[in-house]
């Protein structure tokens, strides 16, 4: 088989190659610009450690209470290491809640900041293991973008008390882990060609639908049609006069 015959296909059903190919480019232009000048951000990532501090009020029962094993290794170290993983778990879902974000809102207002909550609640993103959790930013305003790590970091310090009724007397301690250093971010190469894959996939579909054609296709429609079934073509006679 030559060339020209496996190319013929795409020559006789080329609308079949252009329709998928033209609605992908079509759904596609919207994201081009974008695409060609992606926007400028900004992103942190801050670790901090968390513990739910022991209350008076616990100090004064473990105290009174002759059963309690105060002074154990239980009460000394496993209890507070075992308390601060279960807060680390729950943290990250607060960080991530309406809540958090009208807290820091509230927060950055007092700093000169009118950021609306559901804006602000898009910069955060958080995870946790053991002892340690990690709250991620990203925004696409420096300045603001650390006005808004500030006032979360004063959040997650002084507002606890008010989501975690376990921590209803007094707020847990949560301390930053590393300084507050901003860089640039730009998206993912894969997330830049995104419009020119769509184009390109509706291509190959279009060119995959022709040739589906062709195999479905019974006619005749030319000696070379008559060529691949093997039979012989005696003589042509022209469509058009010459």
């Amino acid at each position: 088989m030559e060339l020209i015959d496996i190319l013929r296909p795409l020559g006789r059903w080329w609308w079949l190659v252009l329709i998928p190919t033209i609605i992908a480019l079509i759904a596609s232009l919207p994201s081009v610009p974008t695409s060609l000048r992606p926007p400028h951000t900004y992103g942190a990532t801050i670790r901090f450690s968390a513990a739910a501090p022991p209350t008076a009020m616990n100090e004064l029962a473990a105290a009174n209470d002759n059963l309690a094993r105060s002074g154990t290794y239980e009460d000394t170290a496993y209890v507070p290491w075992l308390a601060s993983e279960y807060l680390v778990v729950n943290l990250p879902q607060w960080v991530t809640s309406s809540r958090f974000a009208n807290a820091v809102s509230e927060e950055l207002a007092k700093q000169g900041f009118n950021i609306d909550a559901k804006d602000v609640q898009a910069a955060f993103n958080a995870d946790g293991a053991r002892s340690i959790f990690v709250v991620y930013y990203g925004w696409d305003n420096e300045p603001e973008l650390e006005a808004i790590i500030n006032a979360s970091i004063v959040v997650l310090q002084t507002r606890t008390s008010e989501v975690f009724p376990q921590l209803a007397t007094e707020p847990a301690m949560i301390i930053p882990l590393d300084d507050i250093h901003i860089v640039s971010t730009a998206p993912s190469i894969t997330a830049r060609l995104r419009p020119f894959i769509q184009v390109l996939i509706g291509l190959l579909a279009g060119i995959g639908l022709a040739y589906l054609a062709a195999y479905l296709d019974n006619y005749i429609h030319n000696k070379h049609d008559l060529e691949t079934l093997e039979l012989s073509v005696l003589g042509e006679i022209p469509s058009s006069p010459k």
